[in-house]
């Protein structure tokens, strides 16, 4: 006996296999839109795909995903009961909260993790083999994945971390037909409130937990330290890009010192040759740091000097702008209480015109309308005037503020330059120290290193002969210099270019501001205007009094 659900499925085998495409879409969205004159109304400029947020593709025979980005903005899709075998193109659908893609034949997890928003995956009756590739689907909720060919139970904890992962179910895999299984899952995926849509009990997570408290335990602590790793991590990255900010960045520490060594075989060979020079290196790398770190701080302070400048800056310019735009809007209201009191005497001046109307009254109404519309006139080039003033006011005051800042940012800019320079040629100086000893003490070493002794192997391509130590000391050396001149460079040189972008960021901003305002201002002098050139016009062709009140009331 055919049991109902197997109809559908068994129609599909005389469709003809269909990839998705803009047809299938457009009549999709009409047949499951609304019907009757709210489809019509709905429909009558067109369909606009953007606007929609759910479309069912079931029972269709697709073959294919496709063309699916013309629908950005979906939310809810379904694609189940077809004959789909690979997951694609919906890297588009970055809205997207659910998808279905149940009784297909899909046999990898894969392009889905560009669906961050994902809430909701169905994945049911296909022939998926291995849980992956949603690593990023952080807001995923309730997962199903039954009746599909997944044997192993390494999935268990690739979903423990999804924490607000509530419900799975994972009937009809191989995998669940295992003993113990279930109490795997209770234990190991603490976060799960239903398995198979039925709700897991406390009791049915108890005796789970007891089942697998050891392994548990050694998981737990390991996960504490990754995320005590990560989170270090995380507060690493956070200081650097502060530091960063301020152009001090690996500087805090022992960072350019070690990078220093880092390429440098010979250097670090030669510091280890005896007690003297080991406490030399010891020396040096503490000296250098102290230096770099007192670098550091002046670094982070000047920073903060200039951010208060901005600060103070942004200030001043945002009060000269508040400032500026009370005054217009004083003046603009002014105009439109004035325009609303000219209309009113030029609508009572036009109901002299109702009826039969002689010759002098027109003349004499038409007179005074014109009169009302000079006066209008005046009233809007006398407010564009001011208005004019005040941006041009407002314009040198901020061409002032800029020229003052500029001034002032450079000078600071030019200060810490200087002072940087001071202290890379501390560190540069240190290094030559550190050159100068670890040279002596070699040779002291090597003295004491009698004619019949046998040099030790270690040293025997390092320092075999003076010549040889000599050469061996200047490659480390330049190595340390052009280590401390790179990031002198670096640092520098990003420093003016930051400098030289904002002052332009700031002429450009301004004349950009200005611009518009100007626009602006022309625009609504010119609307008012036009207004009272229309009902003129109206006027001189003797339009009846209806139409005039029309115009008026527009």
């Amino acid at each position: 006996m055919m049991v109902e659900e197997d109809v559908p499925t068994i129609l599909q085998e005389f469709v003809q296999p269909r990839v998705i495409n803009e047809d299938m879409l457009l009549n999709l969205v009409i047949e499951q839109g609304p019907k009757g004159i709210a489809g019509k109304l709905l429909y009558e400029d067109g369909i606009n795909f953007n606007e929609t947020r759910e479309i069912r593709i079931e029972f269709l025979n697709v073959l294919r995903i496709d063309h699916l980005w013309v629908m950005p903005n979906l939310i809810k899709l379904k694609l189940s009961n077809n004959i789909i075998e690979k997951i694609e193109n919906l890297n588009v659908l970055v809205n997207l909260r659910e998808l279905d893609l149940s009784f297909n034949h899909i046999r990898i997890m894969e392009n889905l993790n560009s669906l961050t928003k994902l809430e909701i995956l169905l994945l049911f009756n296909n022939e998926i083999t291995e849980i992956e590739g949603i690593d990023d689907l952080y807001d995923l909720t309730i997962f199903s994945i039954g009746n599909n060919n997944v044997t192993d139970w390494k999935h268990v904890l690739y979903l423990r971390k999804f924490k607000k992962l509530h419900s799975l179910n994972m009937s009809g895999n191989p995998c669940t037909k295992e003993d113990g299984y279930l109490d795997y899952v209770f234990a190991f995926m603490p976060q799960l409130i239903y398995y198979e849509y039925k709700m897991i009990s406390n009791e049915q997570k108890k005796i789970a937990i007891e089942k697998h408290y050891r392994i548990l335990s050694t998981l737990e602590e390991t996960e504490m330290r990754e995320d005590e790793k990560l989170k270090a991590q995380m507060e690493y990255e956070k200081k650097l890009a502060f530091l960063t900010n301020a152009y001090v960045e690996y500087l805090d520490e022992e960072y350019l010192f070690h990078q220093m060594f880092e390429n440098d075989k010979e250097g670090r060979e030669l510091s280890m040759v005896n007690e003297d020079t080991e406490n030399t290196y010891s020396e040096y790398k503490i000296n250098f740091s102290t230096i770099c770190e007192e670098f550091c701080r002046i670094g982070l302070k000047e920073h903060e000097k200039r951010m208060d400048e901005i600060n103070h800056f942004n200030a001043a310019i945002n009060e000269g702008i508040t400032n500026s735009e009370n005054q217009g809007r004083m003046i603009v209201n002014e105009v439109l209480k004035k325009k609303t009191i000219i209309l009113a005497s030029l609508k009572q001046l036009l109901k002299r015109l109702v009826g039969e109307v002689d010759t002098a009254t027109l003349e004499d109404t038409t007179h005074k309308a014109q009169q009302l519309s000079e006066e209008f006139s005046d009233i809007a080039t006398d407010a564009w005037t001011k208005l004019m003033s005040i941006e041009v006011e407002l314009h040198e005051q901020i061409e002032d503020i800029n020229e003052v800042f500029r001034m002032n940012i450079s000078d600071m800019v030019d200060s810490f330059l200087t002072t940087a320079r001071g202290y890379f040629s501390q560190l540069r100086n240190c290094e030559a120290e550190y050159n100068d000893t670890i040279n002596g003490s070699i040779l002291y070493y090597l003295s004491g290193i009698g004619d019949d002794a046998k040099m030790p192997r270690h040293l025997l391509n390092l320092c075999e002969d003076k010549d040889m130590l000599t050469y061996n000391l200047n490659i480390s050396h330049e190595k340390h210099l052009q280590t401390i001149d790179t990031r002198e460079d670096t640092m520098l040189n990003r420093l003016k270019n930051w400098l030289e972008e904002y002052n332009e960021q700031l002429v450009n901003s301004e004349t950009e501001r200005n611009n518009l305002q100007i626009l602006e201002i022309s625009h609504f002098a010119d609307a008012q205007q036009q207004e009272f050139v229309q009902i003129l016009q109206q006027l001189n062709l003797n339009v009846d009094d209806s139409e005039i009140m029309t115009a008026l009331d527009t």
